[in-house]
Formats: structure tokens, sequence, C-alpha cells
């Protein structure tokens, strides 16, 4: 037995990790969300009111919005530009060093006005725009809830939030129903295809074990990579229940269970710290060369950020890193 568990609440997981672009959690079917949008043409009658359910509750909307802003530049924009949509500004919270991501790059964010955030939204950096809808990230909405909703009606989404109900919710809200309709069915066709070329891969049994920090990070059977891996046909194995675990090091032995081991190394110094660990070298799936570090790029695109946008990206890189793997092409530990 090594050490204690050490098991953090799944909400305080997500708000400490999601912000920092770790990875991304939870998935629900979009069915109930979708049931509840227009199901005629995307509606552009000023006078028409809907009520929108969101991660701060149900929010009236009067009219088509014309001017969007979108707090930061998380799932909140991408949902958003994936529906063809642009906002007449959005958050740059600097998550991603290197700029923008590839896929938002590609979907006009350059042209994008856009104002510095690290966390709390100002509500007087909003007001300036003018807008007459905000949609963002419920942890950085929260705190200025109240504010935020008299200058405009308020749009939140969670980091439990699913691809599918942030799409659905999103178009929703911005009175786009077909696109977000049309946008889940081709991301759905995107999955159902890589599935296909994955052929199960040969029923290998999958985990996803990553440090960050001083803690092992497991994901559990609710978290996103979990889910779209399931969706992808393959025997993805959470830790449990839950979407994901906070494990010492010296644990390491839980994720002998993998026949394919991946490790989404935004934490380049604790990774290497744990490749080098001897209970981890002798994991069957590392000593098999079964064993992978997602870069982070594709660690953005496969789990912080998946939807429409980042689909492309992410399902045939993340296809080639499991093929790999299944044929003992991963990374060689002493």
């Amino acid at each position: 037995m090594y050490g204690t568990i050490c098991e953090s609440t799944t909400s305080e997981l997500v708000d400490q990790l999601s912000r920092r672009g770790f990875f991304g959690v939870g998935a629900l079917a979009a069915a109930a969300i979708l049931a509840g949008c227009s199901t005629t043409s995307d509606a552009s009658d000023a006078g028409e009111q809907r009520e929108v359910i969101n991660a701060l509750g149900t929010t009236t909307i009067s009219g088509k919005p014309e001017r969007i802003v979108v707090a930061s530049d998380f799932t909140d924009l991408e949902f958003l530009l994936s529906l063809g949509v642009h906002p007449v500004a959005y958050g740059n919270t600097g998550s991603w060093d290197r700029g923008s991501l590839p896929w938002q790059s590609t979907a006009g964010i350059a042209d994008l006005e856009s104002f510095g955030t690290t966390g709390e939204i100002n509500p007087e950096i909003i007001a300036r725009y003018s807008p007459d809808l905000i949609i963002g990230m419920k942890t950085y909405l929260e705190p200025a809830a109240e504010r935020l909703s008299q200058i405009a009606p308020v749009i939140a989404l969670d980091w439990t939030t699913s691809w599918r109900d942030g799409v659905a919710t999103v178009g929703q809200a911005a009175f786009v129903d077909e696109a977000a309709a049309a946008a889940i069915a081709r991301t759905d066709a995107l999955i159902s295809d890589t599935a296909a070329s994955l052929n199960g891969l040969g029923g290998k049994t999958i985990m996803i074990g990553s440090m960050y920090g001083d803690q092992l990070y497991v994901q559990g059977d609710a978290s996103a990579p979990g889910v779209l891996l399931r969706e992808l046909g393959l025997d993805y194995r959470g830790y449990n229940a839950e979407q994901m675990t906070a494990l010492s090091m010296e644990q390491a032995e839980v994720l002998a269970p993998a026949d394919i081991l991946l490790s989404l190394a935004s934490d380049q110094e604790a990774t290497t710290r744990l490749e080098n660990f001897a209970v981890f070298q002798n994991l069957p799936a590392v000593k098999a060369r079964a064993y992978a570090p997602v870069e982070l790029l594709l660690s953005n695109a496969f789990v912080d950020n998946f939807g429409p946008l980042s689909a492309p990206y992410a399902l045939p890189q993340l296809a080639g890193v499991l093929t790999g793997l299944a044929a003992g092409q991963g990374k060689q530990l002493p």
C-alpha cells in the first residue's frame, strides 16, 4: 500500500485545473436542451422571447442578440464561433501561452476585439461594448452576476457542461438553433468516422493518469475525455464513477489495469518526475511501450476545449496516438 488516498472534491479540482487548461471534465447528453429549442429556422424576430436554462439558472432573452460579449476564450467563445456567430468582444485570458489556438485562429479570432481578463469579470469593461447578451464560464461570471445582469442577459457554462449541452445552450441563447444542431451533428459524424477507423483498438483498456504539481490526477468514468473515448468505441476504464480523483504519485499502481496509458502533460516537470518513478516505470502499459504523454496542444483540443471547432484537429491526431500505442510504439522509459 502506497500512502493515503487524498480525494479532493470534483468541484474543487474542476475549478483549480480547468482555469489552467489542464483538462476538462463531465459529459451529459444535449437532448434535453435541444428539445427545448426552436425547431424552425434560426429565429430573428426581435419580439420573440425565450428562457434559456444555464449554469446560473434560467435567463430570459427578448429578441435575437446582435451584440454578444464573451467573457473568456474557453469553450464559451469556441461554441459561439462554431455557430458562425462573432461576438463584439471577448475576454483574452492568456491561458494558451502561444496565443490563440489553431482552431480558434481558423475561426477568425484574430479579427475580434478583445479585453484582458485573468479571472473575475469587470462589469464596467463589459458595459463599454453595449452588449445585449453576455456569455461566459460560470466561475468568471458568478461573482459579478448581479451587476452583469443589469447590463444584459447572462448565460453561463459550467466547467462540467458537456460540449453538446454547451453548444445547444449557446445556440439557443443566440437564436441560432439550427446552426447548433448542425454543429453537433457534424461533430458526431466525425466521432463516428474516427470510431470506425479505430475499430475498438482490439479491446485494449485505456486509462488516463496525469501529474500536475504534487498530485496524480486519474480520470474517472464521468470525465469528458473518458466519455469521448467510449464514444470512439474504445474500452476506457475510469478510476471510479467520478470525473477525476487526486492521488499521490506513490499510488501510480492504480493505473496497472491499463493496456494503453495516456498522460495529459501540461506540467512537464511533474510529468518527468512521474516518468522517473519506479512504480510508474513498471506499469504494464509503460513496459509495453503503450504509454504516451499527450502534448499540450492536443490536450487542449481533446480535453479542455473539445467541440465542433477543435474536433477536426483533435480526432485525427488522437487516433494517430492511440493507433501507435496499440502497436507498442509509445514512449520508451528506462
